[in-house]
């Protein structure tokens, strides 16, 4: 598999008030498997003020499709919304490791089909920028993003979700899965994960009352990142 025409996900998290540009991208690119789930940023009250946007709500979708369509999409979403803009959003691929058949399929026939324009599409270099996930009991995640911020993350996204547990969980790890879990989504430089990711298990890990689960996955390709806000008290 060539690496145009390799499967990944992207994750697109933009300001509520941005969904229906979200939409319109979605239906022009024609993205064949797409799923939309709501969250909420972590900025303070006072920052949304001054971008001006009217709250921490958050729009969320994550998209299976080819590289070629990935780097489409971006560049689509990116002709729709300003991405220079503090606080508007980020778009980012992530490689995956295996899916079923017959979306592979479908994937490559709606590559096949997509008529995509040769124009330079700039994102930034792979693998130096990584998504990292946050699992943890309800309740926890503001505990997790201020370990994260003291680690030096600038920000990130919950969606609250639910947990299933099993009696394996509870033999080898002496955990109980509480079913109402917060996940957080943070994107970092790479010489920050490991940081960051420390910060967080120390104070929401496995150990604690969070019972916390922390990981990483490589980005291909990400724009609005370097929109971000370093230090959110100075504004």
């Amino acid at each position: 598999m060539d690496s145009d025409s390799r499967v990944e996900a992207l994750v697109t998290i933009l300001d509520y008030s941005l969904k229906d540009r979200l939409n319109s991208t979605l239906q022009a690119c024609q993205m064949p498997v797409a799923f939309l789930v709501y969250g909420l940023g972590t900025a303070k009250s006072a920052v949304y003020d001054i971008l001006g946007y009217g709250g921490p709500k958050k729009i969320i979708a994550i998209t299976l499709q080819t590289s070629r369509m990935a780097l489409n999409f971006i560049q689509k979403l990116g002709q729709s919304i300003d991405f220079s803009k503090p606080g508007t959003g980020i778009c980012c691929s992530i490689s995956l490791t295996g899916i079923s058949n017959v979306v592979s399929e479908i994937l490559g026939q709606a590559d096949h089909n997509l008529e995509i324009g040769s124009e330079v599409m700039p994102t930034s270099s792979e693998h130096k920028i990584h998504l990292i996930v946050t699992i943890v009991n309800s309740g926890f995640f503001e505990q997790a993003m201020e370990a994260a911020k003291a680690a030096g993350a600038t920000g990130g996204t919950v969606i609250h979700a639910r947990g299933l547990g099993s009696k394996e969980a509870i033999k080898y790890l002496g955990i109980t899965i509480e079913p109402e879990k917060d996940l957080i989504l943070i994107v970092a430089p790479q010489e920050k994960k490991r940081a960051i990711m420390e910060s967080i298990t120390k104070a929401a890990g496995l150990t604690t009352p969070g019972n916390g689960i922390c990981f990483s996955l490589p980005i291909n390709h990400l724009s609005g990142f370097g929109a971000g806000i370093d230090n959110i008290d100075q504004i």
